[in-house]
């Protein structure tokens, strides 16, 4: 890919607060670069998993409901108060959010965490301790119900039946690290990993958009790699902005959703939610998302 072509994503990153984002017109040739990767044929693909009550499931499929798309881009122009002045316009681009919600996660200041530590998750009841490394035994905690979660050490893993592990039972695994060092960190490359790693089959934009999903609610994310997902995100051609929404926990934000897909009555569309003045990442219109943060053992809370 020519270097070029990410200029305007480059230049998000060292936008002033008084400088307009990009449109998604400007970013076109980094949204053709990703719908070719989602439609060429892959000769593998493969899918982070968790094991859950003795049953393996997919990261991704437990964070995300069914997903599509349907554009709307572009800002309306900005409605004049009593005193004649402009005021800020609501966002209303797909494309402007996810860059302002990227520059806000590059901002952070990221920890990293040892290799023998937990990410603690909350998320509505439920809690985790992941294991940072993938190789300690974590746990996922529902309503004073806990479930165990075994780490892989010489690609096998403990099984578990109902809340108990198996005594002597092993099954194979692949590592898991709840913090995800290993993750790209420039736009481009965040593209290509997604492309590369995509569950569903070949032109499905619904299992791509649970992909980005699951990352950015399964994982401890570094800085700079949420901020890549995030741009990588705003080039899935059919973003909706829902101007005024809530997360799980009732916050008032700002959304990116995907509406139903056709002829599926069934499903129900999802909405990452932002803060609307930050433009951190709440969780999405079921769960709310809270800070992960790094202890020592299963079980601790911050």
């Amino acid at each position: 890919m020519d270097n070029t072509r990410l200029d305007d994503l480059t230049l998000v990153h060292d936008l002033g607060a008084d400088t307009p984002l990009p449109t998604a017109a400007d970013l076109d040739p980094v949204r053709q670069r990703l719908v070719a990767g989602i439609t060429r044929q892959r000769t593998s693909r493969r899918r982070s998993r968790i094991a859950l009550g003795g049953t393996t499931i997919g990261v991704a499929a437990a964070a995300a409901a069914v997903v599509a798309f349907s554009f709307v881009g572009g800002d309306p122009p900005a409605p004049s108060t009593a005193t004649g002045q402009a005021t800020a316009p609501p966002v209303t681009d797909p494309v402007r959010l996810l860059a302002a919600a990227a520059k806000t996660a590059r901002a952070q200041t990221g920890q990293t965490p040892r290799p023998d530590q937990f990410v603690y998750t909350r998320t509505g009841d439920r809690e985790t301790w992941f294991s940072v490394d993938g190789k300690h035994d974590s746990l996922m905690r529902r309503a004073g119900r806990d479930t165990p979660v075994p780490g892989c050490r010489g690609g096998v893993e403990a099984v578990v039946k109902g809340d108990d592990v198996v005594p002597g039972q092993f099954q194979p695994c692949e590592v898991r690290p709840a913090y995800r060092s290993d993750l790209p960190t420039t736009t481009e490359a965040m593209i290509t990993y997604l492309a590369d790693n995509a569950s569903g089959e070949p032109g499905d934009i619904n299992a791509r958009g649970k992909d980005i999903l699951g990352l950015a609610t399964e994982s401890m994310l570094p800085p700079a790699t949420r901020a890549a997902l995030y741009e990588a995100a705003a080039q899935i051609p059919g973003l909706t902005v829902i101007p005024s929404t809530q997360d799980g926990a009732g916050r008032p934000g700002v959304g990116i959703t995907w509406t139903q897909p056709e002829g599926d009555p069934g499903s129900v569309g999802v909405v990452m939610v932002f803060d609307p003045t930050t433009h951190q990442f709440l969780g999405t219109n079921f769960d709310s998302m809270r800070e992960p943060v790094i202890v020592d053992q299963p079980g601790q809370r911050p």
